[in-house]
């Protein structure tokens, strides 16, 4: 583990680089800090990438502290100099931070959180994925979650937010209480009849093959999200015209099994199934990734990694199996003949 000093040159007494932080600056979310003693601080628990911050003055250590929420530079140095601390340490403690990959942009957060507040996802699925996926948005901050659940709780439906009291009650209502007990805030209903989503999330069936062709023509993003052969799979992340559709995947497994097509007309409409385990995993996974495909719109997070490919979570063996998927030529999504003129990746994700 480094110290700042290790890596940051002292800042001249002038303060002449303060221009350079951002406007608001804070740790990154979810980093822990823990007092080693009265002049250093640890940043994270990670053994690769722990930051031990040392040689402060006790109460520039105390101030480390007050950087999990966003401060501006300038009234860092204020209460630093507030506490007998020249405003110039606080900078060269602010840059360390900075050059150290232990300090981002405090306003890029905040415009996150507003980001996810302002979109819709819609969930349409029948099972505990579906369940589970729902209040997983929630949860992350995602406005507005419409869902399209069929028929009655069974009792495959439980254990991902419902309970054995939801059995036999129509699922949107069961799931948009299960959603208001977690998130109170939130936001759950059916799908109004002009809405286009940010996303959709297509989870516990076989993917139909018509709603996704229209969710290609209509031009939004989709993930499928469903178990299989015990196992969950997430993914791929479609944006219609610049990754590999649904269909390209049948296509490929086409040309692999001349018999698929065959095999896929019986999985239309069916559910796949795996241990207890499995599935709050499949459903944690899920949830990141749909997130990840929200925030992406946004163009200040990198992609997801169920962006083209699907990702296999074995929770039994500990195990997540990226396996990537291209577009097919003559695949009416078209996306095989979308050119790479700009050097960025087809599947670079655009508000």
């Amino acid at each position: 583990m480094k110290t700042p000093t290790d890596t940051v040159a002292v800042r001249d007494h002038a303060g002449v680089n303060r221009d350079q932080l951002p406007a608001t600056v804070m740790l990154p979310r979810w980093r822990s800090v823990f007092d080693i003693d009265a002049s250093t601080r640890m940043i994270g628990l990670d053994p690769q990438a722990a930051l031990v911050v040392g040689d402060l003055a006790p109460p520039l250590a105390e101030l480390v502290d007050e950087l999990r929420s966003p401060v501006a530079p300038e009234d860092f140095a204020a209460r630093a100099a507030a506490r007998g601390v020249p405003a110039e340490t606080a900078y060269t403690l602010l840059h360390a931070l900075r050059d150290a990959g232990e300090l981002v942009d405090g306003a890029a957060a905040a415009r996150m959180t507003a980001h996810r507040a302002a979109a819709a996802v819609l969930v349409r699925g029948t099972g505990p994925l579906t369940v589970g996926v729902v209040i997983g948005l929630c949860a992350a901050g995602i406005g507005a979650v419409h869902v399209e659940a069929r028929g009655t709780v069974a009792g495959a439906d439980l254990g991902t937010g419902l309970g054995d009291a939801d059995h036999g009650r129509p699922r949107l209502e069961a799931i948009a209480d299960a959603a208001a007990r977690t998130v109170p805030e939130a936001r759950v209903s059916r799908p109004p009849r002009l809405l286009v989503p940010d996303l959709v999330v297509l989870a516990d069936e076989y993917p139909d093959p018509v709603v996704c062709a229209d969710l290609v023509v209509g031009g939004i993003a989709h993930l499928p999200v469903r178990l299989r052969d015990g196992v969950g799979v997430v993914g791929p992340l479609v944006l219609p015209g610049r990754t590999a559709c649904l269909e390209c995947l049948e296509l490929q497994r086409s040309a692999c099994e001349p018999s698929w097509p065959r095999v896929a007309a019986q999985l239309a409409g069916r559910r796949g199934t795996a241990d207890p385990a499995s599935v709050p995993a499949t459903v944690g996974l899920s949830v990141a990734q749909a997130v990840a495909a929200v925030d992406g719109t946004a163009g200040s997070t990198p992609p997801p990694g169920a962006l083209e490919a699907s990702l296999e979570i074995d929770a039994a063996a500990g195990t997540i199996v990226r396996r990537p998927w291209q577009p097919v030529p003559g695949c009416r999504c078209g996306a095989a003949d979308l050119p790479r003129t700009d050097g960025r990746s087809r599947a670079t994700i655009e508000g």
